[in-house]
């Protein structure tokens, strides 16, 4: 009977009670403190936390945050950060963590580009970038997440979309370890430069087989307004999205997804499609792009912000002031054969070319309407349009399957 007694006073009274005091684990048999979970009590021996490599730390599947080891490699204790998923060294043995610094205004910003720069940290044989465009780095702009860029104090971060806003932050590293991040930093990049133009090819595209209206086009084919092959000769052909991406018809209604859809400038990174070699189809962003420099930069000049030209749709963009807006600018004049009411100002020479939709050739010597790479959905593409008595540019989207111009732009 007793020694029933005994084994239920350790199963259950026991650990009752040892979960509302705490546990002790002492020499001398002393209490555990009422503050403390774990109270480890001696004066002839110490604590080991657990011991292991730089490569055996990396092994540890999915670590816990503020998981805590020694690490022997570089004798260091360590504390896992889940908002970082990183490593962090609290204190090293025999060598010291590099000191603080702070990270500094960026400079050489351009519209695509600018210079990270930071403060020298004592100690530091390398340092690691991140860039954003999230102000809490949720997300990390394409090669630089935790990017090692030596033992500099200034990095030159290129290929950014024109216009937007970045964040960065950097960490200094030594075999003790690495600091925690510095300061963030925010910059803003400007719009392209205007002061290097834009070269696009003097007319529209004119190449593949022609193909009936009434066919859906494959790659490598157009479409001839009316089904006339002069029209073909003196406007360029008409395509649709897929066969001026040069991809199968079927594509016409599959979203395909990809970077080049927002690249400004895009270079050799724009999509080719139909263009000849050195030429892209432009984006929906190059346009706009375009449409603010000649606004702004050729005289007479308007105002009309590049953001504006960028997110506006559905509606005119621009000046309305006679010879001041892109569509007046870019539309050949009353002279021209054939003629518009344009000024032609920027060299563009565009025509009235009109379009062709459910096998039916609309707008000849009115409209004009050009294909951009951006898709806006997987059956919708954005579009730019010229019109007769406006001065400004049209922006939208638009099927697919419509037959529109093909103007190419040099990588």
């Amino acid at each position: 009977m007793k020694n029933y007694f005994l084994i239920f006073i350790m199963l259950v009274i026991l650990p009752y009670f040892l979960a509302a005091q705490g546990t002790s684990i002492s020499s001398t048999g002393a209490n555990p403190d009422n503050s403390s979970m774990l109270d480890i009590i001696s004066t002839t021996k110490g604590l080991l936390f657990p011991r292991m490599t730089t490569a055996q730390r990396d092994g540890i599947a999915a670590p816990a945050n503020s998981l805590f080891i020694f690490n022997t490699t570089t004798q260091c204790f360590e504390a896992f950060s889940t908002s970082t998923s990183q490593w962090h060294s609290l204190n090293c043995l025999g060598c010291q963590l590099p000191g603080a610094f702070i990270a500094t205004a960026a400079t050489s910003v351009t519209g695509t580009s600018f210079s990270a720069n930071w403060n020298a940290s004592a100690g530091a044989t390398t340092y690691y970038l991140d860039v954003s465009t999230s102000s809490t780095f949720a997300s990390f702009v394409t090669g630089f997440n935790n990017l090692p860029v030596g033992n500099v104090i200034t990095y030159n971060v290129t290929g950014l979309p024109c216009g937007g806003t970045y964040y960065y932050r950097v960490r200094a590293n030594n075999v003790c370890g690495t600091s925690s991040n510095s300061n963030p930093i925010t910059v803003v990049v400007g719009s392209c430069d205007c002061a290097t133009p834009q070269v696009w090819m003097a007319a529209n595209m004119n190449t593949g087989t022609q193909v009936t209206q009434a066919t859906t086009q494959a790659a490598g084919q157009k479409w001839c307004y009316n089904n006339v092959v002069a029209n073909c000769t003196t406007y360029g052909g008409l395509y649709q999205w897929a066969s001026a991406m040069n991809l199968p018809s079927t594509a016409n209604s599959t979203l395909q997804g990809g970077a080049w859809q927002t690249c400004d400038p895009c270079g050799s990174g724009g999509i080719q499609g139909i263009c000849p070699a050195g030429y892209h189809i432009p984006t929906d962003l190059e346009w706009s792009r375009y449409e603010y420099c000649i606004e702004n930069n050729i005289a007479p000049t308007g105002n009309t912000t590049l953001a504006t030209f960028q997110t506006t749709s559905g509606s005119w963009r621009g000046s309305t002031i006679a010879g001041v807006g892109p569509g007046a600018k870019m539309k050949v004049t009353s002279s021209n054969s054939p003629a518009w009411d344009g000024t032609n100002t920027s060299g563009f020479s565009a025509l009235p070319t009109g379009y062709i939709s459910s096998s039916t050739s609309f707008d000849m010597g009115t409209y004009t309407y050009f294909r951009t790479t951006t898709e806006f959905d997987a059956s919708n593409a954005w579009y730019r349009s010229l019109c007769i008595g406006f001065i400004g540019s049209f922006r939208n989207k638009n099927s697919k399957t419509n037959g529109f111009s093909v103007r190419c732009l040099q990588n």
